[in-house]
Formats: structure tokens, C-alpha cells, sequence
């Protein structure tokens, strides 16, 4: 009579087959961390069309004239770069109200969202704003931590503190008449203005990280971050060295970092600076992306 043998795993097997399972993993790993960020990506663009889509929603409503980028002169200068949370709900409820004509103010009701200044009246703001799934916050900035070198001091006007001030994942173009306020003191700036809409940038992804890279801008552009206005100089890059754009007829994409901001070889093609290289950083004047209402390069 045989005895029936069980027989188990040998340590070697065991560990030829714990070999192919880590290699399996290591394999499969970064195709996964790549999906993740392609839909982060994705999630991101779709908040900018939600913001190009409130956009034209809202200027339909007020005779074709665009929210503005930023809070204006009755701001103090640190809350037009950076408005604190404390800030903002103290100009809306003034008498009559202030900032409710700023972009992120004035569109969110459009697109089922809440304004900025009803995010700041919550004792649990913070943790609402950035646990919610809003058109404010990209999952890409989200899910990257702040490094100690942008957590300054609460005083300074620039730091990353979430508590201190909402940290912007997008911006408004602050160069939309760039080249005009050079001849015109104070401009009411309209949708009639823009002379390509398809190419005019309206919104795009903003920096939120010093050690962001690629970065072609100098240090003190750099440490700019997270604010509720922009042009190249602060172009995120966080997304595959690209990110995201709205443009004023409403649609959105993606592009490279390299391609929106100037490596400071490039050569201006028109307007009043063509045949200039253009600064680092700055606009290299592409016929697809204009910061300039007018389609000009801006450079300053």
C-alpha cells in the first residue's frame, strides 16, 4: 500500500516565484503611474473648459466684458498677487460688494460652482476647498507635496501656506492688453478686442511649485506661485513638462512647456517686436497662443 505524498513548495520555488511577481510589479508599476497622470491630466483639462465655458456664459451676461484677472485698485497689492483667505470675503461684503467682478468670483456660479468668497466663510474653508472636487484644484498640484523651501513665513507674500491663502491651481491671462495699455490708460477689455479667439489664451495652468521643471524664467519669477493670474513667466509644466490652456472661443488643450515659453532663442515673427529674440521665460510669439488681445508677442 502507497502512502499518497504532499508536496509543498521548496524554498528555492518559492523564491523564483516571489522573483517573478516583484519583477511583474516593477514592470507593470510605471505603466500605472503614467495612467494615473494621464487621468489627472485629463481631469484637469476638463476644469479649464468648465472655466471657458462659465467664461463665455458670464460675458454674455455683461455687455462682452470679461471678469477680471486679478482684485483691483482697491486691493492692497499683496491680495492682487495673492489674496488671503481673510481677505476675500471681507472686499465681497463691503457695500457695495468688491471682487465679485474677479474670474474667480464671478464664473463659478455658472458652471454649478461655488465663489471663491463663499469658500472663505467656512471656519473648515481650508479643508473644504481642497477636498472637494471643484474646477479650482488640478489633482496633479493636489496630490504633490510642498517642500519646505515655498512653505515661507507666514508674513511673506508668496508663501505656500494653504491656511494663509487659496492656493491657485489656475490662472487668468493678466497680458490680455499688454501692448495697448502702452497708447491707452485704462481699458474696458471686451470680447470684441480679441482678434483671434481660437488662439487668445484666456486660462491655463499655473505654477504651484518652485522646483517645477522645466522652468525658463529667472529666479524671481520662480517663486511666484499659485496665483490667480498668469502668463509664460508662470506656465506650469507639472503635467509631462506641459499643461493645459483655455482659449477665449472655448476650447482647450494641452501643450509643452517648451512650446508656450521662450528658451530665449526664439525670434519674434510680428507686431511691434518682430525681429527681437525673446527674453527667457517669455512669449515666443507663437501664431496658436496669443497672450496679446491683439495676436502681438509680449515680452514684458
Amino acid at each position: 500500500m502507497h502512502l499518497k505524498q504532499h508536496r509543498g513548495f521548496t524554498l528555492i520555488e518559492l523564491l523564483v516565484v516571489i522573483a517573478i511577481i516583484a519583477i511583474l510589479a516593477s514592470l507593470l508599476l510605471p505603466a500605472l503611474t503614467r495612467a494615473k497622470a494621464q487621468a489627472q491630466q485629463i481631469a484637469c483639462l476638463s476644469n479649464l473648459k468648465q472655466w471657458g465655458l462659465a467664461d463665455t456664459m458670464y460675458v454674455d451676461d455683461h455687455n462682452q466684458i470679461f471678469p477680471y484677472p486679478r482684485y483691483q485698485s482697491y486691493a492692497t497689492a499683496v491680495d492682487q498677487d495673492n489674496p488671503g483667505w481673510l481677505s476675500i470675503p471681507t472686499y465681497h461684503n463691503q457695500t457695495p460688494p468688491e471682487g465679485d467682478d474677479v474670474w474667480f468670483n464671478a464664473l463659478p456660479s455658472y458652471v454649478a460652482q461655488k465663489p471663491l468668497y463663499a469658500w472663505a466663510t467656512s471656519s473648515t474653508m481650508e479643508f473644504q476647498f481642497y477636498s472637494s472636487r471643484s474646477i479650482f484644484i488640478c489633482p496633479t498640484a493636489f496630490s504633490q507635496p510642498i517642500s519646505a523651501v515655498d512653505k515661507q513665513a507666514a508674513s511673506d507674500k508668496y508663501d505656500m501656506i494653504p491656511g494663509q491663502r487659496p492656493l491657485f491651481s489656475y490662472g487668468m491671462n493678466s497680458k490680455s492688453v499688454a501692448n495697448e495699455e502702452i497708447s491707452v490708460a485704462s481699458v474696458i477689455f471686451k470680447t470684441g478686442m480679441v482678434k483671434r479667439p481660437s488662439a487668445f489664451v484666456l486660462y491655463s495652468d499655473v505654477r504651484d511649485r518652485s522646483a517645477e521643471t522645466p522652468y525658463y524664467g529667472d529666479a524671481a519669477n520662480q517663486i511666484l506661485l499659485a496665483t490667480p493670474h498668469d502668463y509664460t513667466t508662470r506656465f506650469s509644466s507639472r503635467h509631462d513638462q506641459g499643461g493645459n490652456i483655455t482659449f477665449s472661443d472655448g476650447h482647450a488643450a494641452f501643450f509643452k512647456y517648451g512650446y508656450v515659453v521662450s528658451d530665449g532663442t526664439a525670434i519674434l515673427s510680428s507686431g511691434p517686436t518682430a525681429g527681437q529674440a525673446a527674453p527667457a521665460g517669455h512669449d515666443p510669439g507663437r501664431a496658436n497662443i496669443n497672450w496679446d488681445c491683439q495676436g502681438y508677442p509680449v515680452i514684458n
